[in-house]
């Protein structure tokens, strides 16, 4: 499988690759991990905005004030993994320089909580330092645009679709979740914003990445579905208060999602691409008129 994907990554651009039976096959089964790193450089569309030598004059810049925010959560980020474990180890220092140079490259978004983990998934894979920069810039911009502005419009949007095809998947669990108090935006929020790096582990994760670079950020809506259908019967049998609803939600018991089994589920997920297009655009006109 492996040099299968080697010929195709050197053959094709993102656009083909995406209109391929072969390589959606090939997604479906998992990236293989060495071609893993290329496999999200060429999907994300960074090659398309990559400028050579750009990186480093962002690196330089003058100190902006997010730079703060940013200290206080590169040290968190992926605490477990032997890349970013020690105080100021390797993984800490690209980490940094990255998200410094982000809030350099996009003034208008500068630095978000969450965008660390997606850095983190880019290194971990084997993206070099500056490769991991240009997949953060794409990914914004190309699958999950204005999920980090000021107010969060895209994210907003996007959960309460989210909250909408739940309803319409599963009213009892709906219910369930509301009486209890557990608004979608409670655990929706940090799955769309780390894009599960924070809830699943991390063979599902980046199994899900694989799907979402591919596919686009609607992926986002069949893996939550394909993560609540797994979930459902605990949530409703074993999970009576908001307490238990958010452990549960927030850290899935990695039993339940492995990697397999995740991608199955969100795979049985059959939603229309039209309906979630005219619910992400009413969900938009609704945002506008509140905001």
């Amino acid at each position: 499988s492996e040099s299968k994907w080697e010929v195709l990554l050197d053959s094709f651009d993102a656009d083909t690759l995406r209109r391929s039976r072969k390589v959606k096959r090939l997604v479906q089964g998992g990236v293989a991990p060495t071609v893993r790193a290329r496999f999200y450089y060429v999907l994300s569309g960074a090659p398309k905005i990559e400028l050579a030598g750009e990186y480093a004059r962002l690196v330089g810049q003058e100190a902006l004030p997010v730079y703060d925010e940013i200290e206080r959560d590169v040290a968190r980020c992926y605490p477990d993994h032997a890349l970013f474990a020690e105080a100021d180890s390797q993984g800490q220092r690209q980490l940094r320089r990255i998200l410094r140079a982000y809030a350099q490259y996009n003034r208008d978004i500068g630095y978000c909580q969450g965008m660390g983990r997606l850095v983190g998934l880019f290194l971990i894979t084997g993206l070099s330092e500056e490769q991991a920069f240009w997949v953060l810039a794409a990914t914004i911009a190309n699958f999950i645009p204005r999920f980090y502005e000021r107010d969060m419009g895209g994210l907003r949007e996007h959960t309460s679709v989210f909250e909408v095809l739940l309803h319409e998947r599963n009213p009892r669990l709906a219910r369930h979740l509301a009486e209890q108090g557990c608004d979608v935006l409670m655990y929706a929020t940090p799955w769309f914003i780390t894009v599960f790096t924070l809830s699943l582990p991390w063979p599902a994760a980046l199994r899900v990445w694989d799907w979402f670079l591919y596919r686009g950020t609607k992926v986002l809506f069949r893996a939550s579905l394909g993560i609540i259908d797994l979930a459902s019967p605990y949530l409703l049998e074993a999970c009576p208060t908001i307490a238990e609803l958010m452990g549960f939600l927030l850290h899935i018991p990695p039993a339940l999602v492995d990697a397999d089994t995740v991608v199955a589920a969100a795979m049985r997920v059959k939603v229309s691409e039209r309906h979630i297009d005219r619910l992400i655009q009413r969900a938009a006109l609704a945002n506008k008129s509140t905001s």
